[in-house]
């Protein structure tokens, strides 16, 4: 199908427009057509072509892209506002980087995993989420890609570094090829979701899944899981790194809300909070937003507002990494006692239910317009309540074993005293009055932590 012949998509018009208005191709010269639409396409040895090759050169000059095969193709990705383009075609958009997993990829995800997926269907670190949620997998995913890498965000960073910014072809490849100066942008009006297709009019539904973050199970988190982790899916779409404001492995609820943020960026704060982070917590805490885990809640509310700098915020964090040790600690005591049943009532396996889209995505705020929230039931949302559970239990069981890490335990024999009365209502089938033991365990644990942060203020 000719250039001239082929129908627009509406999302690839307004795509035209946005990118010929854009401050980043200023300069870059374009005609209209006489129906006012955006002449896209010229031939690189017209008089229109050569003025674009003209841009295109100085575009490597500023860049520092020595002019020579590839150049342009280099520039076109700099250049670029978004990093993602619409097809033409479908209307569906595609990321110019080297992101996407190419066949060869795909052939070994699917030998080594029995996972299949199809190209185009979603970005590699969208999968690599998704595989990872298995811990013997990195290590596979290590040796696929030759990489050292001790955990996943590092392994994203390597690939990154190696792979997407280096464009290289062994292992991934981009939502559209370059084309420039002929096209406009610098890339195929198509994206390669419809490039080899012989009916190119129609596109298939997207079947895009989300990244599932371990860490809320690992770490009995609140929050609407299911939301939160489709919502960290539409930043990775954007290769946008979506940052836990109040991070779960400090008790804190994945929740839907997150800062954007870079991958290395993310990578390096790692679970720290920032003043900032610890201030927008509280308002939103004012706006009835719940922002900490119930567990975790005691801590939180002792110490919240006498953070005064990224000093304390700091020491927070490290205080709240600590009180969420000891809580997982107490309640793996619980499933060594063969009380599972009794923690069960904590997890929030309801979310499994629902699935949700988000309308009008941002992905430089994070923000969005609205969401649709789906019920689902069936065969898939049994398993993710099943692997809920089991990654649950997983993590207690850890923390059965870990008398040889040397984590700090609490001091408190009254805990300890707390503990073993819990444990005997239990026994007798309380399980309200020992939820009620449990709560004051929590505060204890939280109270000795407090006096912590107050011996250490006397002494500065």
């Amino acid at each position: 199908m000719s250039e001239i012949t082929r129908k627009n998509h509406p999302e690839f018009v307004k795509y035209q427009e946005f990118i010929v208005n854009h401050p980043n191709y200023k300069k870059l010269h374009f005609t209209r057509n006489k129906d006012n639409s955006v002449r896209w396409v010229v031939t690189g040895k017209s008089a229109e072509g050569q003025k674009r090759r003209k841009w295109w050169i100085e575009k490597c000059k500023e860049y520092d892209i020595k002019v020579e095969a590839g150049a342009f193709a280099k520039a076109a990705v700099l250049v670029h506002p978004t990093k993602l383009h619409t097809c033409q075609i479908c209307g569906k958009s595609l990321q110019i980087e080297y992101v996407y997993p190419n066949k060869r990829l795909l052939s070994k995800i699917k030998s080594e995993f029995q996972v299949e997926h199809k190209a185009f269907e979603k970005d590699f670190f969208e999968i690599l989420d998704e595989l990872a949620v298995e811990k013997e997998n990195l290590k596979k995913l290590l040796q696929i890609f030759k990489a050292s890498a001790e955990t996943v965000e590092e392994l994203k960073i390597w690939i990154y570094e190696n792979h997407t910014k280096t464009s290289s072809k062994s292992f991934l490849s981009p939502g559209v090829m370059s084309n420039p100066p002929d096209r406009f942008d610098g890339f195929h009006s198509d994206g390669n979701c419809c490039r080899s297709k012989s009916d190119k009019g129609r596109h298939k539904e997207n079947l895009q899944r989300y990244a599932q973050d371990r860490r809320v199970y690992e770490n009995w988190a609140d929050g609407d899981w299911k939301m939160a982790d489709r919502l960290m899916g539409e930043f990775r779409k954007h290769m946008v790194s979506p940052d836990h404001i109040g991070p779960i492995s400090l008790g804190f609820c994945h929740r839907p809300k997150f800062h954007p943020m870079t991958i290395s960026a993310n990578s390096a704060k790692n679970n720290r909070m920032s003043f900032d982070d610890v201030k927008v917590l509280i308002e939103d805490e004012k706006n009835s937003e719940p922002v900490v885990s119930w567990h975790s809640k005691y801590l939180w509310d002792n110490l919240k507002n006498r953070v005064r700098n990224d000093t304390d915020a700091v020491k927070l964090s490290f205080l709240m990494r600590t009180n969420l040790h000891h809580i997982l600690t107490v309640f793996s005591i619980i499933d060594e006692n063969d009380f599972r049943d009794f923690l069960m009532r904590f997890l929030n396996l309801d979310y499994s239910f629902y699935d949700y889209k988000f309308e009008n995505f941002d992905a430089e705020t994070g923000t969005y317009q609205t969401v649709v929230r789906i019920e689902k039931k069936g065969k898939n949302q049994d398993n993710n309540t099943k692997r809920y559970i089991r990654i649950a239990f997983e993590s207690l069981q850890e923390y059965k074993n870990k008398a040889n890490r040397k984590v700090r335990h609490w001091q408190s024999q009254e805990i300890d005293k707390r503990i073993e009365k819990m444990l005997e209502l239990l026994k007798i089938k309380k399980q309200e009055k020992a939820k009620i033991e449990l709560h004051e365990v929590l505060k204890l644990l939280a109270e000795e932590l407090t006096q912590e942060w107050e011996k250490a203020s006397a002494e500065n």
